[in-house]
């Protein structure tokens, strides 16, 4: 049997790079499930989440600026789970204490979560096709999504329109994870496995969010009457 050497180093630097893909992104997960943990513990005041939101979008550019910097972009890496914890807990916080199931919609949301980004990724992984040609409609789709959710902070949607909005929310950034799983396999190398563990990390928190939101207008009549 002619193995063909370039063609099997090429697959072991592919798994390499997976596996520490998916060691980070655990772990990212972890720091930032453990920082929404503490600030809904101790009652973080909401008013801290507008400049922790933007400490978390400035780290984001960083960690795109200092890509080719391996150990300033872990640092980076966990900093931003941090921060996302730190933002997501309050809200989590006041869906935990507001709806009767509250803590069921988050446990809900989390492993819905899980099983979308693992079963897509998984996908994406062992299937023949390249999903790099989605880049462009997602990105489209993204400004559109952004622009409609600016809208909604001036003029109140419906019960409809906030659902539909979820779903369109989820479907783009299901369609990211199929999109960033190709660039893993197909276009990244050994160096990019932060950049790569952090595109996968905001397309789950991202899919979190929007199936919280999914199954808080589903339980919209379990609220508690306190």
């Amino acid at each position: 049997m002619n193995a063909n050497p370039y063609y099997v180093q090429t697959q072991s630097a592919q798994l390499t790079l997976v596996q520490r893909v998916s060691l980070l992104l655990c772990t990212a997960l972890l720091v930032t499930a453990g920082a929404a943990t503490w600030a809904i513990s101790v009652q973080m005041p909401s008013g801290l989440v507008f400049p922790l939101a933007i400490a978390a979008f400035v780290c984001v550019f960083a960690l795109g600026a200092t890509r080719r910097n391996a150990g300033l972009g872990l640092v980076l890496l966990y900093v931003l789970s941090l921060l996302e914890g730190l933002v997501i807990g309050p809200m989590l916080g006041m869906i935990m204490s507001s709806f009767a199931n509250g803590p069921m919609i988050v446990a809900e949301s989390a492993a819905l979560s899980a099983i979308l980004v693992g079963g897509l990724g998984t996908y994406a992984w062992i299937s023949s096709r390249d999903f790099g040609s989605l880049g462009k409609s997602l990105f489209w789709a993204l400004i559109a999504l952004i622009v409609v959710g600016f809208i909604s902070a001036f003029v109140h949607l419906g019960g409809f329109m906030q659902m539909l909005y979820a779903l369109a929310g989820t479907a783009i950034f299901c369609g990211y994870v199929l999109y960033d799983v190709s660039n893993i396999k197909l276009r990244y190398g050994p160096n990019d496995a932060v950049i790569a563990t952090v595109q996968l990390y905001l397309d789950f928190l991202n899919i979190f969010m929007f199936i919280v939101q999914i199954l808080t207008n589903v339980s919209g009549g379990s609220r508690r009457s306190d």
